[in-house]
């Protein structure tokens, strides 16, 4: 069985207490922590838990672009916070998007630059794939087979395949979405986001069999062991039951 994690941001103190029921029902093995800039305050909050980490890195919308070049010198400090975040919560993994709207060579420019001022944290780092076009019609690297190849190769960090986003590309591409899953595995992911939604070349989060995805044929392309965050959305302020409800349609394709 591939091991789950529950996606949360920084700021979401207020799924800290269901959470903790969950975890200790062991419903869910980590937390994928979405580093909200500027939300270090949090931090002892999270650190409190006796829950294993992944991370996820600020990306384009929440002010992390690496392939724009104009904003070497923010990007550092929003790094930084993701490495004080990383030292506190000794994450297994910690995530990072490739960029919008620019240069993946910028991008891998940046990463390496990132890597040097943080060498210990990027020992950990893996990159995600997203897809062809972003919610606001921008341009995401990234989103081909060749593409992340090319930037794994170069910033020398780990692939964690997002299903969602490879079949997002597959439909704007207009390609077979399973045989560009199948490419994508040869990158050989070391960790997974999952959920439901359309054949669209739009990213949703839909909860599992609220959408068209077959979910049989993507759990079995997880192997055993593996991290798997299922990104699926929250309908409530206050209780994670909806979560919960995701993680036991997960097991029951993961037992076929």
């Amino acid at each position: 069985m591939p091991r789950i994690g529950l996606k949360l941001w920084s700021t979401n103190l207020n799924y800290i207490p269901p959470a903790q029921i969950l975890f200790a029902r062991e419903v869910f093995d980590y937390i994928e922590l979405f580093v909200v800039p500027g939300s270090l305050g949090t931090l002892t909050r999270w650190q409190a838990l006796d829950i294993p980490y992944v991370l996820h890195a600020p990306h384009s919308t929440a002010g992390l672009n690496p392939a724009d070049s104009s904003r070497r010198q923010e990007h550092i400090g929003l790094v930084g916070e993701v490495n004080a975040y990383a030292l506190s919560l000794s994450p297994e993994k910690i995530i990072f998007h490739p960029g919008i709207n620019g240069d993946w060579q910028e991008s891998i420019s940046q990463f390496k630059v990132w890597r040097k001022e943080f060498p210990c944290m990027f020992d950990a780092v893996v990159i995600e794939n997203k897809p062809r076009i972003g919610l606001k019609g921008e341009h995401c690297l990234g989103a081909s087979v060749t593409e992340m190849s090319e930037i794994l190769k170069a910033a020398g960090c780990g692939f964690c395949l997002d299903f969602g986003h490879a079949i997002c590309t597959a439909v704007a591409d207009g390609l077979d979405w399973k045989a560009v899953v199948r490419d994508f595995m040869t990158l050989k992911p070391v960790m997974y986001h999952l959920c439901d939604g359309p054949l669209s070349s739009k990213d949703a989060h839909e909860h599992f069999g609220r959408g068209a995805f077959d979910l049989d044929f993507l759990v079995s392309c997880i192997e055993p062991g593996r991290m798997v965050t299922l990104e699926t959305k929250k309908d409530f302020d206050v209780s994670l039951d909806d979560f919960a409800e995701d993680v036991e349609a997960f097991k029951r394709y993961a037992s076929h």
